[in-house]
């Protein structure tokens, strides 16, 4: 349905637990099709998967060997540069 913050690429999500649902009428059927979905780039999300995935494991290795949240920051921060 239209956002209720009036923004007009904005839409509110109502979620309806059907299991709960006994009776279901239909008020206003939609004749006008919706606008096509945005493509997704699969090779760029893999590559993002694969980065944090990357940094969650160099965390927990530098957690394990017993590297203080200091140094972590200190290294992220020298690796970005």
């Amino acid at each position: 349905c239209p956002s209720s913050s009036g923004k007009p690429n904005h839409a509110d999500i109502l979620l309806i637990n059907l299991q709960y649902v006994s009776e279901v009428e239909i008020i206003n059927d939609r004749t006008e099709t919706p606008p096509p979905l945005a493509s997704l780039n699969v090779s760029k999300l893999a590559n993002k998967a694969r980065t944090e995935k990357e940094e969650k494991m160099s965390q927990a290795y530098a957690i394990s060997a017993g590297v203080s949240l200091e140094g972590q920051q200190l290294f992220q921060t020298i690796h970005k540069t």
